[in-house]
């Protein structure tokens, strides 16, 4: 009599009657692995149909986290640039700028999205049948939601602010120095507007230059990536290209990714009444400034350019010894622009990418902020450590110097310090020689403030006619006296018309490391 065959000690026909029971199980594996994306897509659609999403914009933005797409405030803000229906608005040049959604909307627009967001969150909370809202990728979706709930809100509870300085959009032309400085929004002692704070709106929209062979790229609408980024070519010419190739090559010149100002406005916080500078950033290169911003920097032809395409906007802080000067510092021979002139103490740029050694300036929503690349910007530079907190925002303010730079924005601020320039000179042997001690040059300058009620003009005098000075010191200095002191917009164009007051002097001093 023959035996039945058998299997791990069973027999076919026990093998046979288990099969149904691995199916089923496997079924709901698959279907535990799979509910979370199907949850988000019809929670998400749920949520933002209202607001005008389309199902298929949902169900793409939650393929592509699934995918490993970046996940974050900043990240879901981005998304909703390219899918909620708003988005440009005309720059200096009349080209069209694609703009961050909490710039770019109005603040009923911006509640709306934001109650959608908050809802979506609370209904990713409620959980589902097979347990998945607890997993990684619906946990993060979650905390994504309520964080994003949370900028909108805050960009909704900005109100436009009306009162302007005297100095607000002001321009100085100094034919003699071959310069033009343009006061955008400036601190006002008189009225009380001492200085701002900063809310910044961020897209990953990138302007940099052609990679097409012929230089005439097509005006394509941006493609975009994985991680969100829109892409723009700036035109340039095949010469133009290599040109600026030979000049990147240089040891002390890295095509990094800069910030571009596409728009700003001033703004009263709704939740807290103080006054606040609204930025909307999105991204250029450095390759781009130099093509754009800097006309002889590309063999001999001096460019018809003047920033409008890269619009640049850089970062400046003075700082104030315990013993009430403005501290200047030179900028070295090898510095990429301003050589041996001297600069505010903190100069430098919002770290938009991390790279090797250095972290990228994002708060904690993923949305860049001046103050933490401020504070990066003095441990390299000087070797100074300072709380982000201790850097007021002042205003903006615009510049071009001749052939050399033209059209470069500057966000200004201050810091006070409890250290003599003696003592932050002693600091500079701290500075990190690879970020920023290679920049900053072997000197540097200090100038009293006026004490309350002494006669300010002679110090302004010096700031609008002293040639040692680059045009970011000469903007933060008159920004920090504005901040102290009643200025008038005619007093600021008098004495840049007029000789320079000798009476007022600054100090020198060498560094030793």
């Amino acid at each position: 009599m023959n035996e039945p065959i058998a299997l791990w000690g069973m027999s076919i026909s026990d093998i046979i009657s288990i099969v149904p029971a691995l199916i089923a199980i496997y079924a709901v594996v698959i279907a535990w692995k799979t509910q979370p994306a199907r949850l988000m897509v019809r929670r998400r659609y749920a949520a933002l149909k209202p607001v005008g999403i389309s199902r298929r914009e949902s169900k793409k933005r939650v393929g592509d986290l699934v995918k490993g797409a970046s996940h974050g405030p900043a990240d879901e803000l981005n998304w909703l640039a390219r899918s909620y229906p708003v988005q440009s608005a005309s720059s200096e040049s009349g080209s069209q700028l694609p703009l961050p959604t909490t710039f770019a909307l109005s603040a009923a627009e911006l509640l709306r999205l934001s109650g959608a967001y908050a809802s979506y969150a609370a209904d990713l909370r409620r959980g589902s049948f097979l347990g998945t809202t607890s997993t990684p990728v619906v946990e993060r979706e979650t905390a994504t939601a309520t964080a994003t709930s949370t900028v909108l809100s805050e960009a909704a509870a900005g109100e436009p602010f009306a009162k302007r300085s005297e100095l607000n959009g002001l321009r100085v032309d100094s034919p003699a120095l071959d310069r033009q400085l343009d006061f955008l929004q400036f601190p006002d002692a008189e009225s009380g507007t001492l200085a701002f704070d900063t809310f910044v709106s961020y897209r990953k929209h990138r302007v940099s230059p052609s990679s097409s062979a012929d230089g005439d790229a097509p005006e394509d609408p941006p493609g975009v990536d994985l991680t969100g980024l829109e892409h723009k070519d700036m035109d340039c010419s095949q010469e133009e290209r290599q040109l600026l190739r030979e000049k990147l090559a240089s040891q002390h010149t890295f095509d990094g990714v800069l910030p571009r100002l596409v728009g700003w406005r001033g703004e009263r916080s709704g939740d807290n009444g103080r006054l606040r500078l609204h930025l909307a950033l999105a991204e250029t290169t450095y390759g781009a400034v130099i093509l754009d911003h800097y006309p002889a920097a590309l063999g001999e032809e001096i460019r018809d350019v003047d920033g409008s395409r890269a619009q640049l906007l850089t970062l400046s802080s003075l700082l104030i010894t315990s013993e009430r000067e403005l501290l200047f510092a030179s900028r070295s021979r090898h510095a990429g622009s301003h050589q041996s002139q001297f600069g505010p103490a903190v100069n430098g740029n919002l770290e938009l990418r991390p790279r090797k050694g250095v972290l990228s300036d994002f708060d904690a929503f993923g949305l860049p902020d001046p103050r933490l690349a401020l504070a990066r910007e003095a441990v390299e530079e000087l070797g100074l450590i300072l709380e982000p907190e201790r850097f007021q925002t002042l205003g903006l303010g615009r510049f071009s110097v001749g052939t050399r730079e033209r059209g470069t924005t500057v966000l200004l601020n201050v810091a006070q310090t409890h250290m003599t320039a003696a003592e932050l000179g002693e600091q500079v042997r701290d500075a990190d020689p690879m970020e920023g001690r290679w920049e900053l040059g072997g000197e540097l300058m200090t100038a009293r403030l006026p004490k309350p009620g002494e006669d300010v003009e002679p110090m302004l005098s010096w700031l609008l006619h002293d040639t040692r000075l680059t045009p970011h010191a000469v903007l933060n200095g008159v920004a920090v006296l504005a901040r102290f002191f009643p200025i008038q917009g005619e007093q600021i164009r008098r004495l840049a018309r007029d000789p320079r007051d000798p009476s007022f002097s600054t100090t020198i001093m060498t560094l030793d490391g």
